[in-house]
């Protein structure tokens, strides 16, 4: 992490955007040593009372006080920066937004990273936006349980927005060194959300019963109590976990071989997709949670405890990682979530121009399932040219298509045995004609196929490394087996989504897997960008346990050890206080976002509980829940909207069953976020693309996700096989 801390120290921001999204961004860039300074409103910033670790996210910016209020002085602000911040959450009764445009027309150097609610242009456009609001128009609301809403609990539309934006920033950072020009990099809160979304949302012309499969909503993760009161997260799917997992719990079972992976079948039911959760359950209550998880991991198998937000952050491997901090006055906090490792300058001759931000950079992708392979898949939305290497029998992933899409459409595809010299040796040839290696195999194997890092710089220096693993590439739990669900249980995300009450809950769209991709994106660009000054090469690494740990950055804990930031869910799931929750009323259901005192107490004229509702807003407790909950009951979602809207209340119906909508929303496809492809044998195809858009990128064909060793034959006459040896490497199975 040291490398991140002073790696911008010659860049320059001036930070204008209110609210979650923007707040992460300044906080990126100041603990990467850019220099930020910050214009608030002139009657302040009300984030600062919302967020418990606001005032830390902004830590490092230098607020100038009377810019908000002088043209003059923003603008000597602005003709020396590099990068202006706009935008973010909208809050009742504050008008702070900045025109883009007009910001780019008037400094062409400057790149204006536009964080909007909603992308200009759409059916959404000009609504207000907070996260609660934008889960329910989006529709992510409804994409866990198949029959009432749940609010996601970890502000996805933020922090998707931040990502996406971060990556954008970057992206528009490295063209402009080859052009000199700056441009708008525009996201949104609503793209945000779409995030996490990406390997569940799709339609095929053709398709086939891969493509049709879909992870099913109201999962029972495999998630148990133990005998000491503590819950354990499992997870099968791993090769030969369901046997060893039998073995470690002294199940007897002749069906289950000792090498069964336990891969959820396409066909089981809800309850039993991941596993026999009664079996599993019934062995697993009778252990102490501690024995348990040694035993498990002592056979390589995956398994966490669910810990609270920051249960986590005197775990030896977090401490080793380096991401939680501590400031001056000693409150602990998250900090910078990527690591970097810099070579020796070497020569490096600056970008091309072409179409889009990353059109002469390429990028060789050994990555499997999602957190790797969706790095170089930001890559490839920028531009770069992207090689797939998978295995002869293809990437495991293929069998759920909608997943292996997500992190492999607009890539080209080669098979390679990577276990054999002739098939290490074209891993070799490729890297070294590329500017980018990813991968996320477990530490230790990428050194035996010769793709480490260290292995790679000694070929070629001002090579970009990015290596994710899960919990790291070094420290005392770097070795061991890592997924989604582990992330979410020992982070704190299972123990908040439950909700007060009630049993942990992993959330179904595996928010750690795609962060963590985005994050690597992140720290490969800035590392492209970094080596157009510094002709150096990097080993950068992303990892799930700090991807964890980061999309709860609202966490601080005080000198006194309470933690501070992130509360449970209420009990049914729908939001963290009665003026800011998702109600049901006679015919649907709607998310009432009154985030002041004033539109609190407009939303109990509506309701006519005036008489009933007496105090502040933050004196509201299931007294208030529960009569606003009754009231709301009485209204049809039409007549209720309109009544609020009226009155000035932000509320939105929560959507359900958006996926088709949004796929063929022409504005969404015009805008690029809908991505657009024929492939040979699934047709026309639909999917959630680019969650950012950048305003000097020209449009180019859309590749489609590629068939297994489709460009095998290319690929190798690029690096210089001849005909004659590519059918040999053919017959002696070393690439298909």
């Amino acid at each position: 992490m040291a490398e991140f801390e002073k790696s911008l120290r010659e860049l320059r921001i001036v930070d204008l955007g209110l609210g979650m999204a923007t707040a992460l961004v300044t906080k990126f860039l100041a603990e990467s040593g850019a220099k930020i300074t910050r214009v608030e409103p002139p009657e302040g910033d009300p984030f600062y009372g919302l967020y418990s670790a606001y005032r830390t996210w902004l830590g490092g910016a230098n607020v100038d006080s009377d810019a908000a209020r002088s043209t003059e002085q923003l603008n000597a602000h602005l003709e020396k920066a590099d990068v202006c911040i706009v935008g973010g959450e909208d809050y009742p009764g504050v008008r702070w937004r900045h025109d883009a445009a007009a910001l780019h027309a008037h400094f062409p150097s400057l790149v204006v990273l536009d964080i909007e609610g909603y992308p200009s242009g759409t059916r959404h456009s000009g609504r207000p936006a907070s996260d609660l609001l934008v889960q329910a128009r989006s529709g992510l609301s409804f994409e866990h349980y198949s029959q009432r809403p749940f609010l996601m609990s970890f502000e996805p539309s933020s922090y998707g927005a931040a990502l996406h934006g971060l990556a954008g920033v970057f992206g528009a950072l490295y063209q402009r060194a080859a052009t000199g020009r700056g441009q708008i990099v525009a996201t949104s809160l609503f793209e945000g959300a779409l995030s996490w979304v990406l390997g569940l949302w799709f339609e095929g012309s053709k398709p086939t019963p891969s493509a049709r499969f879909v992870m099913p909503k109201d999962p029972q993760q495999l998630i148990f109590r133990c005998a000491d009161g503590v819950y354990v997260q499992v997870v099968l799917g791993s090769a030969g976990s369901k046997g060893r997992l039998y073995q470690v719990l002294g199940i007897e079972d002749p069906r289950v071989d000792i090498n069964d992976s336990g891969m959820p079948a396409p066909t089981a039911d809800a309850r039993n997709f991941f596993g026999d959760v009664d079996l599993l359950a019934s062995y697993i209550e009778k252990r102490r949670s501690r024995e348990l998880l040694e035993a498990i991991w002592a056979q390589g198998l995956p398994a966490e405890p669910v810990l609270a937000p920051g249960g986590c952050w005197d775990d030896p491997q977090v401490i080793h990682n380096g991401i939680v901090l501590r400031s001056v006055d000693c409150v602990r906090h998250v900090g910078h979530p990527l690591y970097a490792r810099l070579t020796s300058a070497s020569h490096r001759a600056p970008p091309a121009i072409g179409p889009r931000a990353l059109s002469d950079v390429k990028v060789v992708d050994f990555g499997t399932f999602v957190a790797g392979p969706y790095s170089s898949v930001v890559l490839a939305d920028l531009g770069a040219q992207v090689i797939k290497v998978e295995a002869l029998t293809g990437e495991p992933s293929r069998s759920v298509f909608r997943s292996y899409s997500a992190a492999a459409r607009g890539k080209r595809a080669i098979a390679v045995d990577l276990k054999t010299p002739a098939g290490r040796k074209i891993a070799e040839q490729l890297c070294v004609a590329a500017d980018v290696v990813t991968s996320n195999f477990r530490p230790g194997v990428s050194k035996r196929l010769g793709i480490d890092a260290q292995t790679l710089h000694a070929l070629k220096p001002d090579l970009i490394v990015l290596e994710s693993a899960a919990y790291g590439t070094t420290g005392p739990k770097a070795d061991l087996a890592g997924f989604d669900m582990c992330f979410q249980a020992l982070c704190g995300h299972g123990w908040r989504a439950g909700g007060v009450g009630n049993p942990p809950l992993w959330n179904r769209t595996t928010v750690v897997d795609y962060a963590t991709g985005v994050l690597g994106a992140i720290a490969v660009l800035q590392h492209l960008y970094l080596r157009t000054i510094t002709g150096r090469g990097a080993a950068v690494g992303s990892s799930l346990l700090n991807t964890g740990i980061y999309l709860l950055s609202e966490v601080i804990q005080q000198p006194s050890g309470e933690f501070e930031g992130a509360p449970p869910l209420n009990h049914a799931q729908t939001g963290y206080h009665p003026s800011q929750r998702i109600y049901e009323a006679a015919n649907g259901w709607v998310a009432i976002a009154a985030r002041s005192d004033a539109t609190a107490d407009a939303l109990l004229q509506v309701l006519n509980l005036g008489h009933f509702l007496k105090g502040e807003r933050a004196t509201w407790g299931d007294a208030a829940a529960a009569a606003i909950s009754l009231a709301v009951r009485q209204w049809r979602v039409r007549d209720l909207l309109g009544a609020l809207e009226s009155a000035g209340v932000w509320a939105e119906e929560c959507l359900r069953n958006t996926e088709h909508e949004t796929l063929n929303d022409p504005d969404l496809i015009a805008a690029g976020t809908v991505y657009l492809s024929d492939h040979p044998q699934i047709g026309n195809m639909r999917q959630i693309g680019p969650l950012f858009r950048l305003s000097a990128a020209r449009k180019v064909p859309q590749g489609h996700t590629p068939l297994p060793g489709e460009h095998t034959d290319a690929l190798l006459a690029e690096i210089g096989y001849s005909t004659t040896e590519i059918a040999s490497l053919r017959e002696r199975r070393i690439v298909a």
